[in-house]
Order: structure tokens, then sequence, then C-alpha cells
């Protein structure tokens, strides 16, 4: 052996070292990522954004659908066109397993939804700068979750009809799903261009994302799919990407999406409505007006015009970091993750306009997607910064991304133990009152949407409650029709903000007691006429629905 060769501990030795130093940096980086989703979760809790977290008649569908479960009800549910059946219910239900209440639960999803984004970026991260340090790496993507976690520091009120779309992603039901999906199909995209091939793994994963995601949500064609086909054909059609994997990734995206459809089909009794009547052209100045009301609404505070420019930041990213990468001729894959964030928001945007949208919620890719051009943007930066003179003295921005890194660590650590009380400790003061009323009975009740989902969701098992519209005809809107089969309904939930067609004891006559809780009022029919009507008009329409699905 020669004298000058290393032995083999000494290599052993070396790469031990470099793994250790490697699963270190990945864990900064991690432990970064949980930390900022503990800081928009803390902000959250502490505003009236925590309403839309937990007490939301939306967001409470995961949790009463896993109550439904566990009370052996069948599994009948009536959705809407997006059915949560991927990731949203395999993910909330590992969540639930090792919570104990759904706050906890959505709580913890939250912070999960925004350490995958964090691992998403990660991975983005790796293909758009190959020859970057993995420190350099793992810090753009925290950098990144980091301008988003901004975005939801901007968010306080407890509407879902604002302009107020990146604290949406820490809720379980607006679309977080898509979202990654989103960020997915893009770091799959990026690792087929950037080797020059999309290889079986890459184009596999790829049809099953656009499938598996098309299938529970018909909103990944738009918001992903149908982008990155745009995108990579305009830049087919500029000769700055091959065509080969482009035509590649373009079919299976395609196809994927197909059999997204196709598996709708035996899905069709759990959808409640057509995506095609969301659809209303002709009300397109409308939208215009409602979305430049919305925009006014939002400018009315200064966190909301912070939000507003973190917005633009977010939008003038995606276009400079594209005219940037066009005109330097820079690696492929950095061109493509400036235009593709550029023409996912003006898709979207127009798309919502065009289609006569009223729904803040659809325009949530313009504040995820500039997170792709962000991290192009800084690799255009790295890489133009190591052709000058300036180079050397740019490298205390090593110390200054240290430095983040330690005060972010600091206020997650130190914001830790009052939001998992905050978390542990939430009650649901409501449900609590109905909970005193019934007295460990096994009662049935109704009520409208927005006020009897979060006690149907957060009362005792013993508790039922049936969703009605204003007529006393079943509401199949997110609920599971199989809990009204044989029900015996007793008692009204008549909330302080609900409009009956028919004033409730015109409908069932005089109440045996009527109880006051915080917000709604219990009325009691037990016994009377009044609870055979209500037996007749909920269960008889329930059954009527039923059959009408194929139930």
């Amino acid at each position: 052996m020669s004298l000058d060769a290393p032995s083999r501990p000494a290599v052993g030795a070396s790469r031990f070292r470099g793994l250790a130093e490697a699963l270190g940096h990945e864990a900064i980086g991690a432990i970064v990522a949980v930390a900022l989703a503990l800081i928009a979760l803390r902000h959250v809790l502490a505003t009236a954004r925590v309403t839309l977290l937990w007490y939301d008649g939306d967001s409470v569908l995961l949790p009463m659908v896993v109550r439904s479960i566990q009370l052996g009800q069948p599994f009948e549910w009536a959705m809407s066109p997006a059915l949560f059946f991927f990731p949203e219910l395999p993910v909330y239900l590992v969540c639930a397993a090792v919570t104990a209440t759904p706050q906890q639960a959505l709580a913890l999803n939250g912070v999960l939804v925004l350490v995958g984004v964090y691992a998403l970026l990660r991975a983005v991260a790796n293909e758009l700068m190959p020859s970057a340090r993995r420190s350099a790496r793992i810090a753009v993507s925290a950098l990144a979750v980091g301008f988003l976690t901004l975005h939801v520091l901007t968010e306080s009120s407890a509407s879902a009809t604002s302009l107020e779309l990146a604290s949406l992603l820490l809720t379980t039901t607006y679309y977080y799903g898509v979202v990654l999906a989103l960020l997915a199909t893009a770091a799959l995209a990026l690792r087929a261009i950037r080797v020059g091939r999309a290889s079986v793994a890459v184009l596999v994963t790829l049809g099953l994302v656009a499938a598996c995601t098309t299938a529970s949500n018909p909103l990944y064609v738009p918001w992903s799919g149908a982008p990155l086909v745009v995108t990579l054909l305009l830049l087919g059609v500029a000769r700055r990407v091959p065509w080969r994997p482009a035509l590649w990734l373009s079919g299976v995206v395609v196809a994927g999406s197909v059999v997204g459809y196709v598996l709708r089909i035996p899905l069709r009794p759990f959808v409640s409505l057509d995506p095609s009547t969301y659809v209303h052209p002709e009300r397109a100045a409308t939208t215009l007006g409602f979305f430049a009301s919305l925009t006014d609404a939002r400018a009315a505070t200064a966190l909301g015009d912070a939000g507003l420019v973190l917005m633009l930041v977010g939008v003038l990213l995606a276009v400079g970091g594209t005219v940037w990468a066009w005109r330097v001729r820079t690696s492929r894959t950095v061109l493509l993750a400036s235009l593709l964030p550029l023409v996912t928001i003006v898709a979207v945007s127009v798309g919502v306009v065009v289609a006569g949208s009223e729904t803040p919620r659809y325009l949530e890719p313009v504040v995820v997607a500039p997170l792709l051009a962000l991290v192009a943007v800084c690799e255009l930066t790295r890489t133009a910064v190591r052709r000058t003179r300036v180079h050397q003295p740019l490298r205390g921005v090593r110390v200054t991304l240290a430095i983040g890194a330690a005060i972010v660590i600091a206020a997650g650590v130190a914001m830790a133990p009052s939001t998992l009380r905050g978390v542990r400790t939430a009650a649901y003061d409501p449900a609590t009152c109905l909970d005193h009323w019934a007295g460990g009975r096994d009662v049935v009740g109704v009520g409208q949407f927005w006020t009897v989902r979060p006690l149907a969701a957060y009362s005792s098992e013993n508790v039922g409650l049936l969703q009605v519209r204003d007529t006393f005809q079943t509401y199949p809107w997110l609920v599971d029709l199989g809990a009204y089969r044989d029900a015996r309904p007793t008692f009204v939930v008549v909330g302080s903000g609900d409009v009956w067609s028919t004033p409730v004891e015109d409908s069932l006559g005089p109440p045996v007691s009527v109880t006051h809780c915080t917000g709604f009022d219990i009325w009691d029919y037990a016994g009377t006429a009044g609870a055979t009507t209500l037996q007749q008009d909920v269960v008889g329409s329930a059954e009527t629905i039923l059959r009408d699905r194929g139930f």
C-alpha cells in the first residue's frame, strides 16, 4: 500500500464527519421551519383568525368526519367539488390519532403543512442550486418559508372572504393539498429539466400527484397542471428547455389529470355540486369590482397594507426573476422556476375574473407560487455576485442568515410553551353549554350550517346534530348523510344570526322549553307534535337525497 494513500479508518471517519455535518445542517433547517410554523400558529391563535382555524363552518369538516367514523356511522358524505380525500383526510386522521381534541389535531395539521412547504421548497432548492453549498440551499428554503410566515403575520380577521390568503394554509379545508401538489409538481418538473430527461420515477410520481390531487380536488388543473404545461411549451418554443422532457412532463400531467377526472366518476355520490356551476362569465365585471373592494378593505390598516406590499413583492419576484433569467441566459431550471409562478399568477387571476367567482381563496397561488421565484432569484443573485468583486464582502450574508436563524429559533422556543398551552386548554364554550343542557342524554337536534357545524364537531358524542336548510329540509353540504338514517331529532338550535323562511314556532309549534347559550338558543320539542314534524321533514328529505345519490 502506498504511504501517501489514506487509511480505511481515516476515509470512514471523514465520511462520518461529512454525514454528521449534513444531518446537522438539515436538522437546523427543519428546526427553523418548525419555529416559523409555531410563530405563524401563535399569531393565528392570538387573533380573530383562530375562529377560522377551529370554529368555522368549513374548517370543522375533517373533525366531523373523524367523529362520524368513531361513531360507526355509514360513510355517506355529501362533499363539495373538493372531496378532501387526498391528502387532507389521511393527514388529519394521523393528527387526530396522536392528539386528544379537534383543536389539537387542527393545530398540529397546520404546523405540518408549513413544514411540508419547507420540505418541498428544499427539494426545489436542490434542483435550482446544485452547485451551491448545502447550507445555502437550506437557508434559501427557510427564507422562502419566512416570507410566507410574514404574510401570515399580516392577517388577523375571522373572515374567509378577505384577501388574507396565506393563513388559509393552516386550515384543513381551504385547499392546502392543492398548494402542496403545486410545489411538488414544480419540484418534479425542475428535476427532469435539470438533468435533461424525465426518468421513470419522476414521471410516475408526477402522474400520481396529478391523478390523486385532481380526483380529490379539480383545482389542481388551473392552479398547477395547466400553468406548468403552458410554461413548458412556451420555453420549448423559445428553445430554452429541451423538447423531449418538456413533452413528457406535459403529457404525464395531462394524462394524470384526465385519470383524476375519471376517478371522480365513481366518487360522484360524494360530490354535491359540479365544478361547472361555479363558472359565471357574465359576472366578470362584477367580480373585478368585488376584488377592488376587497383590496380597499385590506388597505384600511397598516398590517393590511403590509400584506398587500408582500403580495406585490411576490409578483415582482416572478416578473423580475423571469426577465433577469431570460436576459442572462442562466440555467433552464432557474428560468422555469421564475416563469412558472408568473404564468400561474396570471392564469389564476384571469381565471377567477373570467369565471365570475367572488371567492378570494381561489387566489391562494398568488401568495404561494412566488416562493419558487424567490428561490430562483436567490440563485440568480448568488451566481451573479460570484462573478463580481463584491463577492468577498458579501460573505457577511452568511453571518446575517445565521443570526436570523438564531432569532427565529429563539422566538419559536419562547412562543412554544404559551402556544402549546393555548392549544391544549382550548375549549368551545357554546358546545359546553349544549352538553350541559343534554345532561348525558342521547339526543339529536337540528340547526343551520354556520350555527350547528362547530357544535356538531365539539359537542359530546351523546349529542347528535343534523344540518338543515331554513325550511327544515336536509342541507346536503359537507355532512354525513348516514347520520340522518332513522334519526329522531327532538330539538332545534336557533342561532342569533339565523334566518328561517317560516318562524320556528309557526312551523313546529311552541317548544317545551327554551335554553339560552352564547350565540344560540335550544328549543326543546321532546314529546311534542313538533318532534314528529321534525322527523318527517328532516329524515324524510334525507332519505330522498340518499336514494338520489345511490347510497
